[in-house]
C-alpha cells in the first residue's frame, strides 16, 4: 500500500520531491521493505474512506548533512491525494511524525525541506508553527533552478 501512495504522489507533484518517479519505479521490493522497517524511520499514511489518500515519513536528520539539527528528525515525503487536501489529512499526517519523533525518538526539533515554487506546502507549514532556518539547497542537481528550503517545529 505505502509503494502506491509514494508512486502516486511522485506522477501527481513531481516538483515536490527530491526523487523521481522513474527512479522508485525501478526500486526492488527489498527497498520498499527496508523503508518500512528501519529504526531510525517511521512511515505513515491517511487514510479516507478506507482508502489511503497520503503519506509521510520521520526520519532521525543525517548528522553527517551539513544543514542537520542537532536533536531533530526530519518529515520527508510528505504528500496528499488532490481530492482530500484541505480534509485534515496533512495535519494528520505531520501530527503522527512529529509525535513519533518526540516520543520514540526523543527529538527536540521537527526539520523539513520545502520547494521553493510550492507555495500552497509552504503556507501550511508555516501555518502549524514551522520557521524558515535560512538554510537552501538544491531539490536535484539536474534542475538548477529548482530550490528547497529547510522549515524548522520545535517538539518539546
Amino acid at each position: 500500500m505505502y509503494r502506491e501512495v509514494r508512486l502516486a504522489a511522485l506522477a501527481e507533484a513531481p516538483y515536490a520531491f527530491g526523487s523521481t518517479l522513474a527512479r522508485e519505479l525501478a526500486f526492488a521490493d527489498e527497498v520498499w521493505q527496508q523503508r518500512l522497517s528501519s529504526a531510525t524511520a517511521a512511515a505513515f499514511l491517511a487514510w479516507q474512506h478506507e482508502q489511503p489518500v497520503g503519506t509521510a515519513t520521520g526520519k532521525v536528520d543525517d548528522p553527517d548533512d551539513e544543514f542537520a539539527v542537532a536533536g531533530a528528525w526530519q518529515l520527508v515525503g510528505m504528500w496528499v491525494d488532490p481530492r482530500a487536501r484541505g480534509l485534515g489529512a496533512s495535519d494528520g499526517l505531520v501530527h503522527a511524525v512529529a509525535s513519533h519523533a518526540r516520543v520514540q525518538g526523543g527529538a527536540e526539533w521537527l526539520v523539513l525541506w520545502v520547494t521553493e515554487v510550492n507555495g500552497r506546502a509552504r503556507s501550511f507549514y508555516q501555518r502549524l508553527g514551522f520557521a524558515p532556518t535560512g538554510a537552501r539547497q538544491l531539490v536535484r542537481p539536474e534542475e538548477p533552478d529548482h530550490w528547497e528550503e529547510q522549515l524548522i517545529q520545535r517538539l518539546r
